[in-house]
């Protein structure tokens, strides 16, 4: 729509007044549906509603209550594609301080403005003034383009908290100068990040590439209700190799001890026959019967230790609290050694 038609010519005289003031063209006033509208009467609802943003936000800017007029350009915006009303919104980034979207609004601006000025000589202002605006921000904002090598499907792309549209992978945007992460992920692949440094008025130019994420590992054993149950046992099977380790020993020793007590009592028995001997010999005589038994009876212990250890290594790993487990055991009255449990 024409704001001489939506104005009377007093407030449309004075408001251009104002702006030639100011700095910002007459022709800049003007409030048109974008190209692809079919031409929708000017004083339809979504018309009306439009301009009188425009207008709102209009009088603001030229009280200098820029961030107040922000809002009014963009909800205009939202109804009429207009490269005026994208003027007004750059500008008032521009003065905000906000470097890095107004120099993207301006350049949009630009775009915009100077696709139509061909068929609609009202756009020459804004496309102008916008013009102007992006060379005077060219050497205060940073330039980055990302790129992502053969991106898979669903890859998402994040500068700093900003996420960056599939369509402008590879385009040189403007950004504020610091430092930033740069980040890509897709689903069924391990993320990519580079850190770089964005300086005023410096170009920067990064790719990322997408490794695929190695097979997921089989999920933990869950309790009924849902949780996940802690683990205990892998003690078991170090203590067996302990246990293991001491019955080795056990047979050894013991084993020497019962052989030497053995040979002492078979001399004795033959040079000195029970009936006939001192009581010292009898005495010592019933002292080697007792160490002979005693070594025996060790020696079958350490065989059964070793055995326990052999058993606690091989079913000693770690297991889920409450799984059913197997456990060694050694029985010296019965003399036997076996596993309880299930494996």
């Amino acid at each position: 729509m024409s704001s001489a038609r939506c104005l009377s010519p007093s407030r449309a005289a004075v408001l251009g007044a104002m702006l030639t003031l100011s700095g910002i063209p007459s022709a800049a006033l003007a409030q048109t549906p974008p190209p692809a509208e079919t031409s929708p009467a000017e004083t339809s609802p979504a018309a009306v509603a439009a301009q009188a943003r425009f207008d709102r936000g209009r009088a603001l800017f030229l009280q200098d209550r820029f961030a107040e007029a922000l809002p009014e350009f963009r909800a205009s915006l939202e109804t009429f594609r207009s490269p005026n009303t994208r003027l007004y919104a750059g500008l008032c980034l521009q003065r905000l301080g906000r470097l890095a979207e107004a120099h993207a609004e301006l350049s949009r601006t630009l775009s915009e403005a100077d696709a139509l000025v061909a068929t609609d000589r009202r756009y020459e202002g804004a496309r102008d003034l916008a013009r102007r605006g992006v060379a005077e921000l060219d050497p205060r904002v940073a330039q980055l383009s990302v790129r992502v090598v053969d991106p898979p499907p669903g890859v998402t792309v994040r500068v700093g908290d900003a996420a960056l549209d599939a369509s402008a992978l590879g385009v040189a945007l403007p950004y504020d100068p610091a430092e930033v992460i740069v980040r890509a992920e897709a689903p069924g692949f391990v993320s990519a990040q580079q850190s770089v440094r964005l300086t005023a008025g410096g170009r920067a130019s990064i790719e990322l590439a997408l490794r695929p994420a190695p097979p997921a590992t089989s999920a933990p054993v869950a309790f009924p209700d849902g949780t996940a149950p802690s683990t205990r046992g892998g003690g078991v099977r170090v203590a067996g190799f302990v246990i293991g380790g001491l019955g080795i020993a056990s047979l050894v020793t013991f084993g020497v001890l019962g052989s030497m007590a053995s040979s002492d009592f078979d001399e004795l028995s033959r040079v000195c026959p029970r009936p006939a001997c001192t009581a010292e010999r009898v005495r010592q005589i019933n002292d080697g019967e007792q160490l002979t038994t005693m070594a025996n009876v060790t020696l079958g212990v350490g065989a059964a230790a070793l055995v326990a250890g052999v058993v606690m290594i091989a079913v000693g790993g770690r297991r889920a609290v409450g799984e059913r487990a197997t456990q060694a055991y050694v029985d010296p009255t019965l003399g036997t050694v076996g596993v309880r449990g299930a494996f």
